[in-house]
């Protein structure tokens, strides 16, 4: 199968930007937590350090993805997606190298990983879109492949940053570790830029007259929309694997494999598994359901992804209630969460992509792809929220250990049930010959 010959710059800035991204956020929430919110390790003050941790980690998340909205805008209405990449991914390494050069300085360190954020935000959306920009017929079969190849890509960058940097923090300190995803950013840039030639671009449109008027516009959107509206919450379950995740994995038996793990480190589970997955789900999963006579739709897909997340969080739940009392259990347990969780994750991020481009109008699709990701601010956000609520004493102050983790399954389950009873609205009308 041939890709366009724009395919591998794409990709390889795909890779080498998730590694810098991930690889910094694999040790943020711990190292907020040592270096920032409890450096001397008073036991009385780890509880409300931990939330304090969390609340940031997930704020920084929502940030990003928020920006997304921003880059959207950029891409679609001003610079095109091309310049927009360009000059964010610049920020973008600015932010990474003031983490290195200011990690003892609580406000510069929050002021780097602002622009990471704003930089984030303005190259996810648009090297995304820039998948499917390069083929000539938006129907094209090799576009699903090649989103395929893609979101590979997205897991081989954070698999490898999220197994070096923890080390790179432990033994070469904070600084190394923050400044290699730096340099990865950095490399991101230049892969980008050496694919200049390779690309096709599309124009900004600078005005509203893209042959679509509002109606229009809001007539195609609202079935995704529709969809979208449900993803938040998916969002705000997920993230947790790369904070509360990693906070719970530093109070288990680590040992695994022979090998004693870092808390950190365990993250990488998650994109091993979707290296694994993405064929799996692609050529194994989905074509004998088709062959079972079961239809596998994207809307299907992503309530199937649903109902795994709900049945993730109950495990978690379960996980911590035996650390609440007093059981250390081996990192096994939480490894078998990371299976169900990329599981759900194949089945609802992946298609969340795809659909958000094919359902979408032409001059919109940078947009539309900023919105999807908009979802994940909206979720990151919920979970900052709560866990501000926890270290300040507020309303959440009752929901920690167990019941923290139970929270968010009810409100996934609930979630879910609405979706079901919603997506009939989505479904084909069946008409009468």
């Amino acid at each position: 199968m041939r890709f366009p010959k724009a395919a591998p710059y794409i990709v390889g800035t795909e890779l080498a930007e998730r590694f810098s991204y991930y690889g910094m956020k694999a040790i943020l929430a711990t190292f907020l937590v040592s270096n920032f919110f409890n450096p001397a390790g008073d036991a009385a003050l780890q509880h409300e350090a931990e939330a304090r941790s969390n609340e940031i980690t997930h704020l920084f998340t929502a940030i990003s993805y928020g920006c997304c909205i921003l880059g959207g805008f950029l891409a679609d209405r001003v610079l095109g997606r091309y310049k927009t990449i360009v000059w964010l991914s610049i920020i973008y390494c600015i932010g990474h190298f003031i983490l290195a050069f200011f990690e003892s300085n609580y406000q510069m360190f929050v002021a780097g990983l602002m622009l990471i954020a704003v930089g984030a935000g303005g190259v996810k959306p648009n090297v995304s879109v820039m998948v499917g920009d390069q083929f000539e017929n938006p129907e094209d079969p090799k576009i699903s492949k090649l989103y395929d190849v893609f979101y590979f890509s997205i897991n081989l960058g954070a698999f490898f940053s999220m197994l070096i940097t923890p080390v790179l923090k432990k033994y070469a300190g904070a600084q190394v570790a923050f400044g290699v995803p730096g340099v990865l950013m950095l490399v991101a840039l230049l892969i980008f830029l050496a694919g200049t030639k390779k690309y096709k671009l599309i124009p900004p449109q600078k005005n509203n007259d893209d042959g679509m008027t509002l109606s229009e516009k809001i007539n195609s959107l609202s079935k995704v929309l529709l969809v979208f509206a449900f993803i938040p919450l998916y969002w705000a379950l997920w993230d947790q694997n790369g904070s509360e995740w990693v906070l719970q994995a530093a109070k288990m038996d680590l040992n695994f494999l022979g090998v004693t793990w870092l808390s950190e480190q365990i993250q990488v589970v998650n994109a091993i598994l979707i290296l694994v997955f993405i064929p799996l789900f692609s050529v194994v999963i989905y074509p004998g359901l088709e062959k079972m006579g079961i239809a596998v739709t994207p809307t299907k897909k992503i309530g199937w992804g649903f109902v795994l997340m709900v049945l993730t969080f109950l495990l978690t739940a379960w996980i911590q209630q035996q650390i609440d009392a007093g059981i250390k259990l081996n990192i096994a347990w939480q490894l078998f969460a990371y299976t169900i969780l990329t599981a759900s994750e194949i089945m609802v991020s992946i298609t969340g992509l795809e659909y958000a481009f094919a359902a979408s109008p032409k001059p919109l699709k940078s947009t539309v792809m900023s919105l999807w990701f908009f979802t994940v601010f909206l979720g990151n956000i919920l979970v900052s929220f709560i866990n501000s609520s926890i270290s300040s004493k507020g309303f959440f102050s009752e929901f920690t250990g167990a019941s923290y983790f139970l929270l968010f399954a009810g409100m996934m389950a609930a979630n879910t049930l609405l979706y079901y009873i919603v997506i009939q609205y989505l479904q084909p009308k069946k008409t009468s010959h």
